[in-house]
C-alpha cells in the first residue's frame, strides 16, 4: 500500500479505508435517527424527521469523511491542536453549509422564498460541535493509549534483548561457572539475581513502585559488579530511606536501563572503570533522579560512546505517560556525563 493511502491526521485514526467509511455511514444513521425521535411529538412525524435527520447527518459525515481525508494527504506531522482545529473547522462548515440547505429545501406549508431559521442553525451547529469534540477526545486518548502500549511493549523488548545479548549472558554465566567452586553462595545468589532481571523484563504491568525498580537496578549492579569487579565499579547511592516514597508507582524500567548505558557506555570502555552515582530525591509533588557516569576514554569506538538510545526511549515514554509533568534532562561536561529526569507522583 503507498504512503499517500496510509497517511493519518494527527492523532485521527485511518477513516479513509472502506470499513472506516462504512462504520461512519452507519454511525450517521444513527445520530440521525436518535436526533430524529429526540425532537418527534407524535408517530404521523416520525417517518419524515428519520428521513430528513440521516439525510442531514450522514451528509455531513461523509462529506467530512472525504475532506479530512484529502487534508491528511496534504498535511503532514500535524500537532494535536492543528488535528482538532483542521476537523472541527470542517464539521462546522458542513453543517453550515448543509444547514442553509435544508432551510431551503424544507419549508412550512404557506412558506414563499428563502426564510432564515437561527435557532435552527444554531442548533445544528451546538449539536455538531459536542459530537465532534467527544469523538476526538475519544480518538485522541485512543491514540495516546496505543503509543503508550507501543513504548512500554518497545521498552520491555530492548530490555530483554539487552538481557539476552550474547556476550551479557556469556559473561554472567561464565562469572557464575568460576563462582561455583570458589563460593558457591555468591554463585547462588547471582543465578538468582540473574533469573530476577529475566523475570521482570517479561512482567506486563504499565506501572510498578518505586521499590520495585531499585531492587531490579541493585540486582543488575551486583551482575555487573561481578563481572567488572570491585575495583571497576563503584556505585554510590543518594537517598534518604526515611522520606523516599518507595510505594509510589512508577513506569517499570526507566532506572536500570539509565544505568545499564552509563556502565556500558562510561564504565565498561575506562581500563581502571570509575565511579556510577544514583541520586533519588523527594521533591515534594516530583521524584527526582539522577545518574552519574564519567566519560569514555577519547579513543573509545564510536558505539562505546554514541549510543543514545535509552535516553531517547524514556524521553518518549515519560511524554506519554506523564505529558509535560515529566521532564529529562543530560548534561555532559568534560569529566561526567549525567541523565537526570523528574516524574509527578500519581
Amino acid at each position: 500500500m503507498s504512503q499517500s493511502h496510509t497517511n493519518t491526521l494527527g492523532y485521527m485514526p485511518n477513516i479513509c479505508s472502506p470499513q472506516a467509511l462504512l462504520r461512519s455511514v452507519i454511525a450517521a444513521l444513527i445520530l440521525g435517527s436518535i436526533l430524529a425521535i429526540s425532537v418527534a411529538s407524535d408517530l404521523k412525524q416520525l417517518p419524515w424527521l428519520l428521513g430528513s435527520h440521516t439525510l442531514f447527518t450522514a451528509w455531513v459525515v461523509l462529506i467530512g469523511v472525504f475532506a479530512i481525508c484529502l487534508i491528511s494527504r496534504l498535511v503532514e506531522n500535524a500537532s494535536s491542536q492543528k488535528t482538532t482545529i483542521i476537523v472541527m473547522s470542517v464539521s462546522v462548515i458542513l453543517t453550515i453549509i448543509a444547514s442553509f440547505i435544508g432551510m431551503a429545501v424544507i419549508k412550512t406549508a404557506g412558506q414563499e422564498g428563502f426564510i432564515f431559521d437561527g435557532l435552527f442553525l444554531f442548533k445544528n451547529i451546538l449539536i455538531s460541535v459536542v459530537v465532534t469534540a467527544v469523538l476526538l477526545r475519544y480518538f485522541f486518548i485512543q491514540k495516546r493509549w496505543q503509543q503508550t502500549v507501543e513504548a512500554d511493549t518497545s521498552a520491555k523488548y530492548d530490555a530483554l534483548q539487552s538481557r539476552m545479548r550474547p556476550h551479557f549472558l556469556f559473561n554472567s554465566l561464565n562469572t557464575v561457572a568460576h563462582l561455583v567452586h570458589k563460593d558457591p553462595n555468591r554463585a547462588e545468589e547471582a543465578i538468582l539475581d540473574l533469573a530476577d532481571i529475566m523475570r521482570t523484563t517479561l512482567d506486563k504491568r504499565t506501572r510498578i513502585t518505586l521499590q520495585e525498580e531499585i531492587d531490579l537496578t541493585m540486582r543488575y549492579l551486583r551482575m555487573e559488579s561481578l563481572r567488572l569487579g570491585k575495583r571497576r565499579l563503584t556505585v554510590l547511592w543518594d537517598m534518604d530511606k526515611n522520606t523516599l516514597p518507595f510505594n509510589m508507582n512508577i513506569l517499570p524500567l526507566i532506572l536500570q536501563p539509565v544505568v545499564e548505558n552509563a556502565i556500558y557506555h562510561g564504565i565498561q570502555p575506562r581500563k581502571d572503570g570509575g565511579t556510577l552515582s544514583i541520586g533519588l530525591y523527594d521533591a515534594g509533588d516530583h521524584l527526582k533522579v539522577s545518574v552519574t557516569n564519567p566519560l569514555p576514554p577519547s579513543d573509545a569506538n564510536p558505539h562505546q560512546k554514541g549510543n543514545h538510545i535509552a535516553q531517547e526511549n524514556m524521553k518518549n515514554r515519560l511524554k506519554l505517560a506523564y505529558g509535560e509533568r515529566a521532564n529529562l534532562l543530560i548534561i555532559k561536561t568534560d569529566q561526567q556525563y549525567r541523565v537526570s529526569f523528574s516524574i509527578p507522583k500519581e
